[in-house]
């Protein structure tokens, strides 16, 4: 995009064109360039162009003059161009330039008398709707995190559930004009400044006292669970299970660790076997290893997440418990577990669920089993482990099982896992209460712990020393006067601030120390450095960035550039390069560019943008009628994931901009199957290749898209529509009037929704509006609420409104009957016929200077932090019809954006 990079360039782009408008146009940049100084009528506020005058006089006042103007839209009540009046001027322009006004069925203004028009208009907005006008823009809440982890060396740290939301406007959370500070929000910042200076800076404190004691702990006060493999039996406390699972181990439910400290752990072990067990005697030791995890968390989590504290070796032969001790750290608010590591009953790390080698030599093992297995599958529902396991023997021992069914030849394909019926839990459940009755098992008594004997530094105390140290530069106890604070300071605030300090900042700082020193005279330099950090973090200089107007210096530009690609502040290469000048240097920003694109770091901007412009960030608040499919959070999270890494991978590999609209690839895992059909297995992500015809490509056939603009029960047309318009096509609809009611789907079939939708749109105030609303969202009618193809709309009977059973997700489409055929078909205002979503993407396509200024806009006001002026707007709009002049993809679109004006001024 050569002719974006200097306002000679823009120039040249205009000098193509022709006539009038391009003559206009020039006008506009030499007083851009020039100034607007002298006697130019351009000047007079009261005065509107006569070319513009003419065409509202004779194609405009018909239906627009008086009280009774279409859409309230009164020319007589509307003042000339001027800062004021520069929005509803901007509306006059869009409609024009769009051709929605005049409406298609009356006379028409000649296309000469139309560009005059707009160049006149063009010039006035640009003189009073300038680029440019991002008010002071506070970081919002991502930014806010970012920057103090960034700060402080602090990854883990998060805002409290507390801390007010951002509010949006045009669609973002990063609006400049919508993160004002509520007294709410001030106290969260300041508190939080607070603990963050705890946190960095703990206060002095003597000698940490500590009183060792000795914990009995009865079998009785270990976690329970027979599904698990770990249960008391009798006086014992028995292990049957060596699942990768933290679940599957004895934990204690009255002790965790008070304070981080050496404790000492005794217990007694044995094995437990018989002749009735269906495994063979052990002949190797066992091992009995023990873990740690913070209490009531990690229940979950594999064993090789967990901190590993001891192992213990019981010896197979022999017959009475061990005395067994072991001395191990724990940290405060940890408790310990014990694990049978080498059982039968096995798992192969890093799989949660239980091995298929175990599950398939059980069944091939015992024949006998295997045929009661397929016979009772999981039985009736609500069956328990016990129930389960006699109802199994005792059918075994019934005589009528046929061992000769060939089905006993082959293992399982699938074994399954989780929360489905499948061999999965058959097995597990018998073979846990087999060997619980039977062995082999360890059997736990005798369980002690005590301490602490001494404190030691737990893993948190010791990542809070390394953020002081990085903080200070040097070690805590080396800072004895307030003249060290000097240089801590500088460096502190300096990136504070994100740009170079100036000496009245730092000595304005170095006073509040001093000052509290002097009235403090017992605390120490380290308790100074606190009171100013608290400071600091409160401080506009802190909270805000890119104060100021006009264009932005290196350090202003590097802090934009950061936050927009990264959610972040700028790194030392970005302030290395704003510090020597190179920044605005356009080789050094594209350089920048590309690298911070290809940062892990951009992560952030994947999320974050593709969360609000493609609204993916509404799933976390929907939520699928269980009589639609079975819908669970890895079924969101991997709809989500595509969308991300769809939106990744146009980025990474400047993909042309127009592969939104129609792809030949994506991303999918097993839970997608259920969305798009297919046969994908296991929960990986994978970039999957679609055949030429489906219509799976791109982000209109996307089922988080299709979700986000639904309700989950019922698809939305308008909502559709509405979404389509903003973010794709750019034609965003003005919000309804607040008497109109909303459109709610007939779910008895009684009535379509198109014939709603009519009905709808016959109240005039809804016509204007629903004339290029309705048809794109009517077209997206074949995808379901969830997403999904459908070809006919759903009834739901009255049996849909019986009462779900518990695990709603077996009553998928109880009470739903096949309803009418969709008919998707549309027209928009110019005639153009829709029969389904490939019409629309192909309309796209071949229109797609409207997609890719749409995408310009939106990466724009996201990028800039503002609602776009006209000026801005046009900016975008000379970028965009570049970039469709070219074979240039979406990063150089990124890049396009960033070396523009728009971009690089407050």
């Amino acid at each position: 995009m050569q002719g974006l990079r200097t306002r000679a360039g823009v120039m040249r782009w205009i000098a193509k064109g022709d006539g009038l408008f391009c003559a206009a146009i020039m006008m506009i940049f030499t007083l851009m360039i020039c100034g607007t100084a002298g006697a130019s009528p351009l000047q007079a506020a009261d005065a509107v162009p006569a070319s513009l005058k003419a065409l509202l006089k004779s194609y405009c006042v018909d239906c627009h003059l008086g009280a009774q103007a279409e859409g309230g839209f009164d020319l007589d009540q509307l003042p000339p161009p001027s800062v004021e009046s520069a929005d509803r001027w901007e509306r006059i322009y869009d409609v024009l330039d769009r051709g929605e006004m005049p409406p298609r069925d009356v006379d028409q203004p000649s296309s000469a008398a139309k560009r005059a028009a707009l160049s006149a208009l063009t010039v006035r907005l640009l003189q009073y709707s300038p680029v440019g006008g991002t008010v002071a823009r506070r970081l919002n809440r991502e930014e806010y995190e970012n920057t103090l982890r960034d700060l402080f060396a602090y990854p883990e740290f998060s805002v409290p559930e507390s801390f007010p939301p951002d509010d949006t406007q045009h669609g973002f959370d990063n609006i400049g004009k919508a993160l004002v500070i509520s007294p709410t929000l001030m106290q969260q910042y300041m508190d939080l400044a607070t603990a963050l200076a705890d946190e960095i800076l703990p206060p002095q404190r003597g000698p940490v006292p500590f009183t060792s004691k000795q914990y009995k702990i009865a079998v009785e006060h270990l976690n329970q669970s027979r599904q698990t493999g770990a249960h008391q039996m009798g006086d014992v406390f028995r292990l049957v299970s060596s699942r990768n699972m933290a679940s599957n181990a004895a934990w204690p439910t009255r002790f965790e660790a008070t304070q981080s400290g050496v404790y000492r752990l005794r217990l007694a072990a044995s094995l437990f076997q018989t002749d009735a067990m269906h495994y063979e005697k052990r002949k190797q030791p066992l091992q009995l290893i023990v873990y740690a995890r913070p209490n009531s968390e990690q229940y979950y989590a594999p064993f090789g997440e967990l901190r590993q504290l001891a192992t213990f070796s019981i010896a197979p032969n022999q017959s009475k418990s061990s005395s067994l001790e072991a001395e191990f750290e724990l940290y405060r608010g940890e408790v310990f577990g014990l694990r049978w590591g080498n059982g039968p009953a096995f798992s192969d790390p890093p799989v949660r669920e239980y091995s298929t080698r175990f599950l398939g030599e059980r069944l091939a093992s015992d024949r006998l089993f295997y045929a009661a297995m397929l016979q009772m599958q999981g039985g009736p529902r609500g069956t328990n482990q016990v129930d389960y396991y006699e109802a199994m023997v005792k059918l075994m021992k019934s005589g009528t099982l046929d061992l000769t069914d060939r089905r006993l030849d082959q293992l399982p394909e699938h074994y399954g896992g989780g929360l489905g019926e499948a061999p999965h839990n058959w097995i597990k459940a018998f073979v846990h209460e087999e060997m619980l009755r039977f062995g082999p098992a360890i059997d736990l008594q005798e369980i002690a712990i005590e301490g602490p004997l001494w404190l030691v530094e737990d893993a948190e105390q010791r990542r809070r020393k390394t953020r002081t140290v990085a903080l200070l530069g040097q070690s805590p106890d080396s800072l004895a006067t307030v003249q060290q604070l000097r240089p801590i300071l500088e460096r502190f605030l300096t990136r504070v601030f994100r740009r170079p300090l100036r000496e009245r900042e730092l000595s304005s700082y170095q006073q509040i120390a001093v000052e509290f020193l002097d009235s403090n005279p017992e605390s120490r330099p380290l308790d100074a450095l606190h009171v100013v950090v608290r400071r600091a973090l409160v401080s506009r200089e802190f909270l805000f960035r890119e104060v100021g107007s006009g264009q932005l210096d290196d350090f202003s530009l590097a802090s934009r550039l950061s936050y927009f690609l990264t959610s972040a502040p700028p790194d030392s290469a970005l302030v290395e390069a704003a510090r020597t000048g190179r920044l605005s240097d356009p080789q050094e920003l594209r350089r920048q560019v590309n690298r911070l694109i290809d940062d892990p770091r951009c992560d952030h901007f994947v999320k974050s943008f593709t969360g609000q412009w493609l609204a993916t960030r509404r799933l976390k608040d929907i939520m699928p009628d269980p009589r639609l499919l079975a819908f669970f959070d890895s079924d969101r999270d991997a709809l989500i994931q595509e969308t991300e890494m769809f939106f990744a991978e146009v980025l990474t590999k400047n993909l042309p901009v127009e592969t939104f609209i129609d792809a030949d690839f994506s991303f999918r895992n097993a839970s997608l199957n259920k969305i798009y059909g297919g046969e994908l297995e296991g929960g990986q992500m994978r970039r999957i290749e679609l055949k030429s015809g489906e219509r799976r490509g791109g982000i209109l056939e996307m089922g988080s898209v299709m979700m986000a603009t639904a309700n989950g029960v019922d698809t939305q047309p308008i909502l559709r529509g509405a979404w389509l318009l903003d973010n794709v096509l750019g034609l965003p609809a003005p919000p309804p009037p607040g008497n109109v009611p909303a459109i709610a789907p007939d779910t008895s079939g009684a009535t379509s929704i198109r014939e709603l939708i009519e009905a709808h749109r016959a109240d005039e105030q809804c016509a204007v509006c629903h004339r290029m609303l309705d048809p794109v969202g009517i077209v997206m009618e074949n995808f379901d609420p969830v997403g999904r193809w459908r070809d006919a709309y759903p009834i739901y009977t009255d049996a849909a409104s019986a009462k779900l059973d518990e695990e709603f997700y077996k009553n998928l489409g109880k009470g739903t009957a096949q309803g009418p055929p969709i008919d998707a078909s549309s027209e928009l205002p110019d005639g153009t016929k829709f029969n389904d979503v490939s019409d629309l993407k192909r309309y796209l396509i071949e229109n797609r200077d409207l997609f890719a200024r749409c995408l310009t806009q939106k990466l724009m006001t996201y990028a800039t932090g503002r609602g776009l002026s006209f000026g801005d707007r046009q900016v975008a709009r000379q970028i965009a019809y570049e970039l469709n002049q070219s074979d240039e993809g979406f990063r150089d679109l990124i890049i396009a954006i960033v070396e523009s004006e728009s971009f690089r001024t407050h």
